[in-house]
């Protein structure tokens, strides 16, 4: 048994009295103590996704088996319910606090409220939500982040309820991407350089006074989502990111120097401020008409020789979380590493890694390597299994080993068009039948309108590949996008019907009369352009009420068709 481990022999006597097969002692791997019996849906060789709903293998609890306490988790959607699943297999009853009422888009399909002892649902009063925790029957041990929503939120209750977190000191540089890179321009570390605008002409004089950093990234100033940062390699295309962000939800926009380099996550997970590297991935991105469209995410072996790229990346990523404030918890961190100057942060997450990465890993390095597990270690049983970690690597061991290779592959479409056959119909099979496959996660369907990728969104999704030669995986994923610039994949309709919401060749996004009728488009916030034209229309309205004989014509029978749900009628 490697020193400084210890086995939770009370956890194992509740175990073997609901008669789940318990391990007698920890077996050694080389990367840490793998727990048997009970954990071995997240082993490297046995988790798979079908896995997933690890709530229902558990076995209910016997009285005598209660806790006392609870672990909150603010917004657990997306992969948060990773953490969910990993504190489950470690019996801990859960509260969900939900930091808005509303779960919208692709966070509502992971939003299961069953596993959940109780939900609060967050009114903007901390101090009222952190007592609706304390009057609970069982006292909270722990605050964690979900997801991207409630960040601000986890760390305001954990500090109102004094239990280990990041702080709101500076909350304002972890939320905000311009009070981030300031924040790391003021402690002395590599930063972009950019301009805050509040207007389209700032946007486009900031750009000028960058001129020697061309082409320029346009972003909204928080993180909410791929679709508000833009590539501009022109004076117009800023103005045109920058007229569409501010009439959205953003009321300044950033105008930064775009980083040529390879890009990298880094998976981390904290304690008190000691930062452990659970993983890192490599982004590629490809060209697609001028724009950047994400191709893939690839797992990366660890190295701490001096001069190596991971090195390097890795301390800088360290430096800049202590400057953020990240304390504890969970982190991924978006860095730019150019081989003249060194790596620059793009953006540092303080919550576990999104989408399928966290289990990906997993599946490469092993259960005690994942995001989901040191977090769960951190924040509810005092570390012992991280601060053995970081023990062992000022000993000169890895921070991690890979047992996998992987690469998740994101779909690219080349053009436009109608589906006329799904693409699990087309080439489910061959692609399942791969040696390296794990997962597939495509939903595209007869009659989807499909638009050409251009990013992370538009993307009609991604297959992960998983494999112990990295040749193979590489070559079937070779085989892949091969099978999707012949046409294997897409089969396109030539009808020009769609069962997807998508404006006519002759529209724009607002609404706009043609030869193909009015299109309409998906509820949104008006833009500043909608609400003169609603404006507008309201006087003439009030104007026609009061003369109906000033009334224009009617359109002729030709116009008077409506693009409705897709469907021409």
């Amino acid at each position: 048994r490697p020193a400084g481990v210890d086995v939770d022999r009370q956890r194992f006597a509740m175990a073997a009295a609901r008669g789940v097969e318990a391990p007698s002692s920890p077996c050694w791997n080389g990367m840490g103590v793998h727990m048997q019996g009970t954990c071995m849906s997240w082993a490297s060789s046995q988790y798979s996704p079908a896995q997933q709903n690890i709530s229902e293998q558990w076995p209910q609890m016997t009285a005598m088996e209660q806790r006392a306490e609870v672990v909150v988790v603010v917004d657990p959607y997306c992969s948060g319910r990773l953490v969910v699943d990993e504190l489950l297999l470690r019996g801990w009853p859960l509260v969900a606090v939900r930091s808005n009422a509303e779960v919208r888009g692709a966070l509502s399909s992971s939003w299961d409220p069953s596993v959940f002892e109780r939900t609060i649902v967050h009114s903007g009063d901390v101090l009222g939500t952190a007592r609706s925790l304390r009057e609970g029957l069982k006292r909270p041990v722990a605050v964690i982040t979900g997801s991207e929503p409630g960040t601000e939120l986890a760390d305001a209750l954990a500090e109102v309820l004094s239990l280990r977190g990041n702080g709101t000191a500076l909350s304002r540089c972890r939320k905000d991407r311009y009070f981030m890179q300031e924040r790391l321009r003021d402690c002395g570390l590599r930063a972009c350089a950019q301009k805050r605008c509040g207007t389209v002409r700032e946007a486009m004089m900031s750009a000028s006074e960058l001129g020697r950093h061309r082409p320029w990234v346009v972003k909204s100033c928080q993180f909410s989502g791929a679709e508000e940062v833009v590539r501009c390699d022109t004076i117009e295309a800023v103005a045109d990111a920058a007229t569409g962000i501010l009439g959205g939800r953003s009321d300044a926009v950033i105008v930064q120097e775009f980083l040529h380099g390879m890009e990298y996550v880094v998976d981390c997970v904290s304690l008190d401020g000691q930062h452990l590297v659970s993983g890192i991935w490599a982004v590629r991105r490809t060209t697609a008409g001028g724009e950047l469209a994400s191709d893939r995410k690839q797992t990366v072996h660890f190295s701490s020789e001096e001069g190596s790229i991971q090195r390097d990346i890795c301390e800088y990523v360290l430096q800049c979380l202590t400057a953020l404030g990240i304390q504890n918890g969970a982190s991924h961190s978006k860095v730019i590493y150019n081989e003249t100057q060194g790596p620059c942060l793009v953006k540092a997450c303080p919550w576990i890694h999104s989408s399928v990465a966290p289990a990906v890993f997993a599946a490469c390095a092993g259960r005690e390597q994942a995001q989901a597990f040191l977090l769960a270690d951190a924040m509810t049983e005092g570390g012992m299994y991280l601060s053995w970690k970081l023990e062992a690597i000022g000993m000169g061991s890895p921070a991690y080993e890979l047992a996998n290779y992987s690469i998740i592959l994101d779909l690219q479409c080349q053009e436009d068009g109608i589906l006329a056959r799904s693409v699990d119909e087309v080439a489910g099979d061959w692609i399942r039948n791969l040696s390296s496959f794990w997962m597939m996660k495509c939903d595209l369907e007869v009659g989807d309108r499909v638009r050409r990728s251009r990013d992370g969104i538009s993307s009609p999704g991604f297959i992960v590949l998983i494999g112990p030669d990295p040749s193979v995986v590489e070559q079937e994923a070779a085989l892949i996008r091969e099978a999707e610039r012949t046409g294997q994949m897409y089969v396109f309709s030539t009808s020009t019907s769609s069962k997807t919401p998508t404006p006519p060749t002759c529209s724009d996004d607002e609404g706009t009369w043609g030869k193909c009728g009015l299109f309409l488009p998906l509820p949104c916030d008006p833009t500043p352009r909608t609400k003169a034209l609603e404006s507008h229309m309201a006087i003439a309205g009030a104007h026609l009420m009061a003369s109906p004989s000033g009334s224009p014509e009617l359109l002729p029978k030709a116009c008077a068709e409506f693009v409705l749900d897709g469907v021409l009628e």
